[in-house]
This record gives structure tokens, C-alpha cells and sequence, in this order.
């Protein structure tokens, strides 16, 4: 049975069910996450160039530059608190989780490390994913106390005056690379890596644009984020099949792989806990699904790069993935559970078979041994089975029978006769004249009187035949006799 199922290959059944779920998941949650990174890049791009043209128009306005902001805290605190509708308003119509400006100025330059302190504003959505929530949900992550005091924001619990952006390269890279580049902003924005910002605790993705004035001269960036939860709880795949699935958002690195603390993930708690910080590789297996490893962990799935630049852009060649998958286990686990299912299934239908069978020979098969027992005991008469072919086999067969025992008994009967004439030939001259009378039907008496013997000797030579011809009695020799009459032998 096993034989039959691998050759028709339905032992590979679970298997090739898990390929398909994988692969039909994959295409909905690319799509899904293309097209929200897509129009996170496009409103972060429009966010730059409203907030450039505002921040230069006000500055205008007032007689300054922006250089005289730097100078001028109480300039660089209004000019950024006039941008405050702007962040809010881009924060939600984004649905992002952070929206944030950055600004290439420090408000106390005297400070230690104060040309790694940005001043700016950043709003953190705590749910984001929650539509018309009515507790408030905007704090202040970054920026100043009293603008957040003025417009009635809260401040978040890991709050912080200023923006350190000693290791930022989401700050420092679309800065220099306009400053370098006289490009659009469509192809100047930046995504990095999943990162964690100093002196918070949550792991985002940050999108950033240069903000660029109209004599392209670049003082700060802006962007907004979308956080580890926020990922989570869009892009969560279907876990109906596999509990420990879950999809991951990666930069690629230097050799094809990527790491574990550069992406963001989206799947339930076990699947994101069996996950070691080090690096992930990738096994292609030629259009099956991939094998991924990761530590001494090792998983099954299926990824492709997804676009996260235009083709134009100064960052086009920063590959990105997108990958679904399980753990191997899992995997086999389920294929084994399907597999299963599959045997039990076949065990029973074969085990119906069988005695389906059993029981059909049995009704079918019960006249036919009736009829031959019959044959067997009676061989005249038989019991009709009312299977043409079947009767006419058992006739035939009782006929031949029939034969069979009256050749055997009249050859048994040749035989028995034989005997008993070899046997009468050994009689003496005076028993033999005794056996004929007896054949004649004399009593004992009768022959005594006929051949002038007395009754002892008629007796004794009784004895003398009776043992000689193996019989018993009177009545067997007259049997004999008869026997001989009938078949034409000649007893004298």
C-alpha cells in the first residue's frame, strides 16, 4: 500500500498542501506591504516639500535665514512649533505610527555633544492601528515641553528635549546625499533598517526626506515611521495552517543574507520567540520553497525582493525582501499529520473492501460448496446453485462419480468372489460335499441323514468350512452362493 501511495504521490500530499498555502499567502501580504510602503515613501516626500516651503516662507517673513534660527532658540523653537499641524495632520492621514521633524540646529550650543543634538518634534501614535479612538493617543516623543504643554499633548514616558543623531544614518545619509546630489525628493527619501533610537525601547522603521530650500540648501530632514507593532498587527499572515508562521521585512546584506535586529516581523508571539539576533541565510532549493537558518534554528518558506525605491533613486541599490515562512518542524509536522490522515482514510476503505468482499464471496460462494458436499455424500442428486455454468460443472462432475462407484463396486464385488472361490478350493473332498448340500439349502440334520454321517461329524466338518471361507454362518454361504449364481461363476 505504501508503494501505491508513492507512486501516485499521495504520501507527498501534505507537503505540496503546505507549498500552496505558503504560496498562495505570499502574493496578498507583498501586495499588502508594496502598497503601504508605497504610500508611506509618497506622504513622507509631500510632507518634505510642504514643510520646506512653510519653514523658508516664514522665515522670510519674519527677515531671518535659517542660519539666524540657529543662533535664535526661541526662532527655532516657534519655527518648529508652527509645523506642529502639519506633523499631526501627516501623522494621521499616513496611518504610520511616528511622524517627526529634524532639524540641522541645537537650541543650547554650548552643551557637550551639542553638534550631535538636533532640535525638532517628534509625535508617536500609541495605536495607530485603532480607528476613531476617543482617549488620546498623540504624545510628544521629542521636542519641547511647552509646545506640548501649549497643545495639550502628553509627553511620552521616554521623552527626551532633543534628537541624538551620533549614529543616525537615517538623519545623516538623505542630508548628505542631497547636499551631493541636485535630485528630486521622490528619489532622495530614505527607509532604514529597523533600528531602536537612543533612549527608547521601540524598534521602527523610519522613512526620511531631506528637507531642501529653494536655493538647495539642506537644513534638517523629516519622515515618519512605522513601528515593530504596527507591522505586526497589518501585515499578520494567516494562521490557520501553521500557528508559528510569520512574515519579515528585510535589508539585504553583503553576501545575500540578512539580520534578525534589521527587520520587522509580523506573527504571533511563538513564532517571533524561537528567533536568535544573528544573522538569517538562505537556501534557494529551485522553485520549491527556501530554507532559511538562523542560529540552530532552521525554517521554510518562500521570498522575493520587493521595491522600495524607484528605479531612479539614489538609494535604488538597496535591495530589500520580503519573506513568509515556518519553522522546518512545523512543517513536518503537519505533513506528517495530513500523511496520516490520508493512511487512515485508505486503512478503512481497504478494511471495508475486504470484508465486503469476504461477506459477498460467502453469500455467493455457500451453494456452490453446498452443491459439491452434496455431489460428495449423494452422487445421484445434487442442489442446484441457479448458476448455469456452475450446475452444468457439479452435473457433469456427479455423473462421473456415479460411475466412478458402480465400476468400483463391481470390481470390489469380481474381487470378493474371486476370493471366495480360491477359498473353496481349499476344502477336503468331504467338507466340499457338506458345502454343496449347504448350497442347496440342507439343514445340518438333513445332511447327516443324506451322506450317512452322524450329527457331531456333520458339525465339526461345518466348523472346518465356515473357517476356511472366513464366513459366519449359514445364511453368509447362502449370500455367496447367490452372489456367484448372479454373476454366471460356476461353484462346482
Amino acid at each position: 500500500m505504501i508503494a501505491i501511495l508513492l507512486t501516485t504521490g499521495i504520501i507527498d500530499a501534505g507537503m505540496e498542501e503546505s507549498e500552496a498555502f505558503i504560496k498562495r499567502e505570499y502574493p496578498d501580504i507583498s501586495s499588502r506591504v508594496s502598497e503601504y510602503y508605497g504610500s508611506i515613501a509618497a506622504e513622507a516626500v509631500g510632507f518634505s516639500r510642504v514643510l520646506s516651503l512653510n519653514m523658508e516662507a516664514r522665515l522670510k517673513e519674519k527677515g531671518f535665514s535659517f542660519d539666524d534660527a540657529k543662533s535664535n532658540p526661541q526662532l527655532l523653537e516657534n519655527l518648529i512649533e508652527d509645523e506642529l499641524y502639519q506633523v499631526l495632520m501627516h501623522l494621521n492621514k499616513s496611518k504610520c505610527s511616528g511622524a517627526f521633524i529634524i532639524l540641522d540646529a541645537t537650541v543650547n550650543t554650548r552643551l557637550p555633544g551639542s553638534d550631535k543634538s538636533k532640535a525638532g518634534i517628534y509625535l508617536k501614535n500609541m495605536e495607530p492601528n485603532i480607528v476613531n479612538s476617543t482617549s488620546p493617543t498623540i504624545y510628544v516623543l521629542r521636542g519641547s515641553p511647552d509646545t506640548a504643554y501649549k497643545n495639550s499633548l502628553p509627553l511620552h514616558p521616554e521623552w527626551k528635549m532633543e534628537f541624538d543623531v551620533s549614529n543616525a544614518p537615517f538623519y545623516s545619509l538623505p542630508i548628505k546625499t542631497a547636499s551631493d546630489n541636485k535630485l528630486s525628493l521622490s528619489r532622495l527619501y530614505f527607509w532604514s533598517p529597523a533600528l531602536i533610537l537612543p533612549g527608547t525601547s521601540e524598534e521602527i522603521m523610519i522613512c526620511s526626506v531631506p528637507l531642501i530650500d529653494s536655493a538647495g540648501n539642506v537644513f534638517g530632514i523629516c519622515g515618519l515611521d512605522v513601528s515593530s507593532m504596527l507591522f505586526k498587527l497589518t501585515f499578520m499572515p494567516d494562521s490557520s495552517m501553521y500557528s508559528r508562521i510569520f512574515c519579515m521585512l528585510s535589508p539585504v546584506r553583503e553576501g545575500g543574507g540578512f539580520k534578525t535586529n534589521e527587520s520587522l516581523f509580523s506573527g504571533g508571539y511563538n513564532a517571533i520567540s524561537t528567533l536568535s539576533s544573528g544573522d538569517f541565510t538562505i537556501t534557494d532549493r529551485g522553485g520549491a520553497l527556501n530554507t532559511f537558518k538562523n542560529g540552530n534554528s532552521a525554517f521554510t518558506g518562500y521570498y522575493k525582493q520587493i521595491k522600495m525605491y524607484p528605479e531612479n533613486s539614489a538609494f535604488a541599490d538597496e535591495a530589500w525582501i520580503l519573506s513568509l515562512m515556518v519553522p522546518i518542524k512545523d512543517l513536518q509536522n503537519h505533513t506528517a499529520k495530513i500523511n496520516m490522515k490520508l493512511f487512515s482514510i485508505c486503512f478503512v476503505f481497504i478494511s471495508l473492501g475486504l470484508t465486503a468482499s469476504f461477506i459477498l464471496s460467502r453469500y455467493y460462494i455457500k451453494p456452490i460448496h453446498s452443491a459439491i458436499d452434496s455431489v460428495k455424500h449423494s452422487p445421484g442428486t445434487y442442489i442446484k446453485t441457479n448458476i448455469p455454468e456452475i450446475d452444468e460443472l457439479i452435473n457433469s462432475i456427479s455423473i462421473r462419480n456415479e460411475d466412478c462407484i458402480i465400476k468400483n463396486e463391481s470390481s470390489f464385488d469380481s474381487q470378493i468372489l474371486n476370493e471366495f472361490l480360491d477359498n473353496l478350493k481349499t476344502l477336503s473332498p468331504a467338507e466340499r460335499s457338506v458345502f454343496n448340500l449347504y448350497a442347496q439349502d440342507y439343514s445340518a440334520k438333513e445332511i447327516a441323514e443324506e451322506l450317512y454321517l452322524s450329527i457331531n461329524t456333520i458339525k465339526t466338518h461345518t466348523k472346518h468350512i465356515y473357517s476356511k471361507l472366513f464366513i459366519k454362518s449359514k445364511e453368509e454361504l447362502l449370500l455367496y452362493v447367490e452372489m456367484l449364481k448372479e454373476s454366471g461363476r460356476n461353484i462346482k
